[in-house]
This record gives structure tokens, C-alpha cells and sequence, in this order.
């Protein structure tokens, strides 16, 4: 096996930087705020574990996250290990083993918050980016507008990413033919903040979710 000692660091890098280290990120999109008339605040139910779409694609890091998942699961994927051919079936479970258990971590750190009591979050954008360097950019991208799609019938963010794993695995199957191996990858990697949430006893909420109240 070949190992890429110029090219992994950086890609764990990428992957193993906790999403708390970045700089607090911005909305995309800034509306112009009126001041002379004064309109009532309409929120959320403090209770609704539901994602909004709306505010999620508004925030920079959480395009940051995806992106940077990306390119880490690609330069992992295809460019940091590498076998001989006469070798090439021998070592194919070693990398691919290897390959998940980096992966693995990578996902661990988003979801475990240090100095937060336990604190699990759901790093929706960052599995989500994992999906287009396991299964493809076709099928992860169909798999990506599918279950914002569905989003509006999604209780949770657990349930969100039942629902992203599914849907990776369905159009991976369709369109992305011989990877079925790294289609379980990928949708094992998406409902593993759930596995360590059951195992932990600790609920699984959103990154950043706001605590609102109605003004009226």
C-alpha cells in the first residue's frame, strides 16, 4: 500500500477541524431591514426539532462544512492511498477499512461538542458533503436536493439523516453502479451521530439552533 504523506495530512486536516474552531460564520443572503415600521416577530414553537431550511442555507458555515467534507472524502478517497495492481484485490478491505475508521472520526468530532455537558450535534452539511466523495457528485447531489425536498415532513434532525442515508443509497444504487460497498460507507457515516446518541443517552439537536419566542 501507498501512502500519500504530502496529501493526507491536509485532508485530515479538513476533515478532523471541529466545526467550533471556525471563525462564526454569516448569512448568504442579507435582506434590507425597514425602520420605520415595526412588525410583528413570527417564530418557531420553541419545541420544533424540525430544520428550516430557510436559516440553514443562510449560513456560511454551513456551506464551509460541506465543502470542506468534500474535498477531504475525495483526496481521501482517491488520491491518498494507492495499491500496486498485483495487490490491488489483497489490500482493497485494508484501505477501505481504513478509510472508515478516518472517516468515522471525522464525523465524531463535528457531532461531540467538548465543554458543552455532553452536547451531540447533527452535522447535517458536513455528512452531506462526506456523500460526494463515497458515492459520486451525481448521485450525492440527487440524494442532496431529495431530502431538503422532503424536509418539510421531517420531524428531527435524526430523522433527517435516516432520511439522507436512504436516499444516498437509493441513487447511489441507480446511478452509480459498483460502489455499493462505499454507498453503505457513506450512509453509515449519516446515521452514526444517531448510533452514538442512542449509545450516550444523549439527544441529538441541531448546530446553532435559536431559542425564539413570539413578540407580538
Amino acid at each position: 500500500m501507498i501512502v500519500n504523506y504530502w496529501l493526507l495530512p491536509f485532508a485530515l486536516l479538513l476533515l478532523w477541524l471541529p466545526r467550533q474552531w471556525l471563525r462564526p460564520g454569516k448569512k448568504v443572503v442579507h435582506r434590507p431591514s425597514s425602520r420605520s415600521v415595526v412588525q410583528p416577530v413570527v417564530a418557531r414553537d420553541t419545541q420544533d426539532a424540525s430544520i428550516s431550511l430557510k436559516s440553514e442555507i443562510n449560513k456560511a458555515r454551513n456551506w464551509l462544512d460541506l465543502a470542506r467534507a468534500a474535498a477531504g472524502a475525495v483526496a481521501l478517497n482517491y488520491a491518498c492511498f494507492s495499491v500496486e495492481l498485483g495487490a490491488a484485490k489483497s489490500l482493497a478491505p485494508t484501505i477501505f477499512a481504513l478509510k472508515g475508521i478516518l472517516l468515522g472520526v471525522a464525523v465524531l468530532v463535528q457531532v461531540i461538542r467538548l465543554g458543552s455537558r455532553g452536547r451531540l450535534v447533527a452535522p447535517i452539511f458536513f455528512v452531506l458533503g462526506l456523500s460526494f466523495g463515497l458515492i459520486g457528485w451525481k448521485p450525492a447531489l440527487f440524494a442532496f436536493v431529495t431530502v431538503w425536498i422532503f424536509n418539510r415532513i421531517l420531524p428531527s434532525a435524526g430523522v433527517f439523516l435516516i432520511a439522507a442515508a436512504s436516499f444516498q443509497v437509493v441513487f447511489g444504487m441507480l446511478l452509480a453502479r459498483g460502489l455499493f460497498l462505499y454507498q453503505l460507507l457513506s450512509a453509515g457515516l449519516a446515521i452514526l451521530p444517531l448510533i452514538l446518541s442512542g449509545m450516550l443517552k444523549h439527544p441529538l439537536v441541531q448546530i446553532n439552533k435559536p431559542s425564539r419566542r413570539k413578540h407580538r
